[in-house]
């Protein structure tokens, strides 16, 4: 039997690096974790989860607790799972929750559904047993109130310029026994519309995995929906080592004006990692090496 090569990598959004040792510390811990379940024999969803989890309670990264204001102050918070069975689930616009992505793994595994949003998400977690919680932190709220008082920011159709404000994370891992799996979770973009929904609960569009590898896509959310970078970029991988996909669906999502980044693995446990963003915060281990971002 030949032996995997399992592997975890993840990313704390493409919108630049504010606070780098504070993500370094967080995404480190995240996939050390990851990455002993694997090394334990564990499945790559319960790792991407795990991992995804702390990402979401490391209230740097703009998912889960420290997650972004929308236009009337409320958080409302994207996730989703996804197997290379195409086993998938993802909540939307969901509110007062710590780990939408917790919710999306009861949406794929409890339900017959794909996708489930805003009050219909929330009153299915409740029946889970998913507790009250609020992700607000004093910092977002601030951001919040800074940038309401600033009229021409009152609403984000000039998002291409709020870049930095991206702060998807995302965790892609290859398990012991061959399978893929990806976890993306969001608090969107600063300011949005309330009901907004980005390209993170979007079968193919930030996430994505099949039997050739697995992508999780942080950035302009519309745009990345607009080209379902995430399906793209493992389409290719049927043809090319993912070094050699994620660079050419980076140069496209250039080529189109798409802001973002991504993060994967193939089914030979290769990663690829780009941006096109002024950077992005990621960190992987595979062979028990780890590899972490340097800094902005």
């Amino acid at each position: 039997m030949k032996r995997i090569n399992y592997a975890i990598i993840a990313h704390g959004g493409a919108g630049g690096i504010s606070y780098a040792m504070r993500r370094r510390k967080g995404l480190i811990e995240a996939i050390s974790i990851g990455y002993g379940m694997l090394a334990q024999g564990g499945s790559s969803l319960d790792a991407v989860e795990k991992a995804a989890m702390i990402l979401e309670d490391t209230t740097i990264f703009n998912a889960g607790t420290g997650s972004s204001c929308n236009l009337i102050g409320d958080v409302e918070m994207d996730a989703s799972l996804m197997t290379s069975n195409l086993h998938y689930g993802a909540v939307a616009a969901i509110r007062n929750v710590r780990n939408p992505i917790h919710v999306a793994r009861l949406v794929m595994e409890k339900t017959d559904h794909l996708l489930l949003c805003a009050d219909g998400a929330i009153k299915f977690a409740r029946l889970m047993g998913v507790k009250y919680y609020n992700p607000k932190t004093r910092g977002k709220m601030r951001v919040w109130e800074n940038r309401r008082k600033q009229p021409k920011n009152s609403y984000f159709q000039r998002h291409r310029e709020l870049v930095h404000f991206y702060g998807t994370i995302g965790v892609v891992a290859l398990d012991m026994n061959g399978c893929i799996a990806v976890a993306t979770s969001s608090g969107g973009i600063t300011m949005r519309l309330p009901g907004r929904v980005g390209d993170t609960p979007v079968i193919g569009a930030g996430t994505y995995v099949d039997k050739n590898g697995g992508v999780s896509v942080t950035g302009h959310g519309e745009e990345i929906m607009r080209h379902m970078l995430a399906f793209r970029a493992v389409t290719l991988m049927a043809r090319h080592p993912a070094s050699v996909a994620g660079r050419q669906v980076i140069n496209y999502a250039t080529k189109v004006g798409c802001r973002c980044g991504l993060a994967g693995i193939d089914n030979r446990g290769q990663f690829l990692c780009y941006n096109n963003t002024r950077a992005m915060s990621w960190c992987s281990i595979k062979n028990g090496r780890l590899k972490v971002f340097t800094g902005d």
